[in-house]
């Protein structure tokens, strides 16, 4: 059965309800939008919008919900209620944060039980201490995508399938999907998408687009959209499936995506998709070292790479890395994951292949003993998928 698009989340399964219409309300200044709604068989999926006006536009002291994203959601209720029934939500992510002197808003990605099959109408309730936010909303059959199929093309391993397409206004929409023997952790290496909020109109959304590409121009490797004759088109935006990749242990991994073109246009009858290359973590090898003996020479495997030099500001460490290059296919690119223990987040920046120093981060006590954790190993495409667009 044809899966349903719904809008600002991708496709998900055949069945799936989705938002009637946008459904608001307004407490202490902070507005709280529910703007889109996947309703599936398995689960249900809510992006809300929040807004706080004012001038100047400030955040509420010790609040956790219009703030910007590393702050815990303690003290947050989050729930679903359909007539005596209330689920609680399972998940709750910010998916970005913008600030100005009228108004600061934020976007989360909620995530809730399935809802019963017959509902109709539901109500989203947020509290944070005293204050609470109660929005009703009604739901509808979700549109099935006009035109499926299954197009497919492997490449060491690694396939990609194109299983479905739609037109949603100015853009064209396709449905994605990549299997890999070890962890994906990137599909190309898209530019940035620019904040779109419900304040700013479509041209001026386009209009955003436009200029981030042309100033970060040349620093990205994007899925692109090949049409005979004519220029070729890159994705703008990408839409993510919240499905974990890896459905059970010795099963293969799974990412699955929609990504966004602007649409070609109507005489176009075949367009090929053309993904540049698949990152993969591969866990198999770790090394735990004291970073005061910096420099060092480690090895993941038969993987070879340098700890330069070292910066620490409070409980925070960053390693300069040098990363030895591998020959054949994969390529190996850094080390995955530095921290001092498996429960630590860590970040990471720069680019060994394009001549940026790249480093690793985390927290770490006294002494600072930090374990690294896996590779990333590059693939090389293309994959190409021959979509048939009439």
């Amino acid at each position: 059965m044809s899966p349903v698009f719904v809008p600002l989340l991708g496709f998900r399964p055949s069945g799936t309800r989705t938002l009637k219409e946008s459904a608001e309300t307004t407490v202490d200044d902070t507005r709280l939008t529910v703007i889109a709604v996947a309703a599936a068989p398995q689960q249900t999926e809510v992006r809300v919008e929040w807004e706080r006006s004012g001038y100047p536009a400030r955040c509420v002291p010790g609040s956790r919900i219009v703030v910007p994203s590393g702050e815990p959601f303690d003290g947050v209720g989050v729930a679903m209620v359909i007539g005596t029934q209330r689920l609680e939500a399972t998940n709750i992510a910010r998916l970005w944060y913008s600030a100005g002197q009228e108004a600061i808003r934020t976007r989360h990605a909620l995530t809730f039980p399935a809802l019963p099959s017959e509902a109709g109408h539901a109500e989203l309730h947020v509290s944070e201490g005293s204050t609470r936010w109660r929005v009703p909303f009604g739901l509808g059959p979700g549109d099935p995508a006009p035109k499926t199929f299954v197009v497919e093309d492997e490449h060491l391993d690694v396939v990609a399938r194109a299983y479905a397409m739609t037109w949603s206004g100015e853009e064209l929409v396709v449905r994605l999907e990549v299997e890999a023997p070890r962890q994906i952790r990137q599909v190309g290496a898209p530019l940035p998408t620019p904040v779109a909020h419900r304040g700013l109109s479509e041209a001026d959304v386009r209009e955003r687009r436009r200029e981030l590409r042309r100033v970060l121009a040349g620093r990205d490797r994007p899925i692109t959209l090949h049409l005979e004759d004519r220029p070729v088109l890159e994705e703008i935006e990408r839409l993510y499936s919240n499905d974990p990749q890896q459905s059970a242990e010795g099963r293969p991994h799974i990412r699955q995506f929609s990504v966004v073109f602007d649409a070609p246009a109507s005489d176009v009858g075949v367009a090929t998709l053309v993904i540049p290359f698949v990152d993969l973590n591969d866990f198999d090898h770790s090394v735990t070292v004291d970073l005061r003996n910096a420099p060092l020479d480690l090895t993941l495997g038969e993987h070879r790479f340098r700890v330069i030099r070292t910066e620490r500001s409070g409980n925070q460490i960053r390693a300069e890395l040098e990363v030895m290059p591998s020959a054949g296919a994969p390529r190996f690119l850094h080390p995955a994951r530095m921290q001092a223990t498996p429960s630590d987040s860590f970040s990471w920046d720069g680019d060994p292949e394009g001549g940026k120093p790249f480093w690793l981060a985390t927290r770490v006590e006294d002494p600072p003993v930090v374990t690294f954790h896996g590779v990333v190993l590059r693939i090389e495409g293309p994959w190409r998928l021959e979509l048939p667009l009439a």
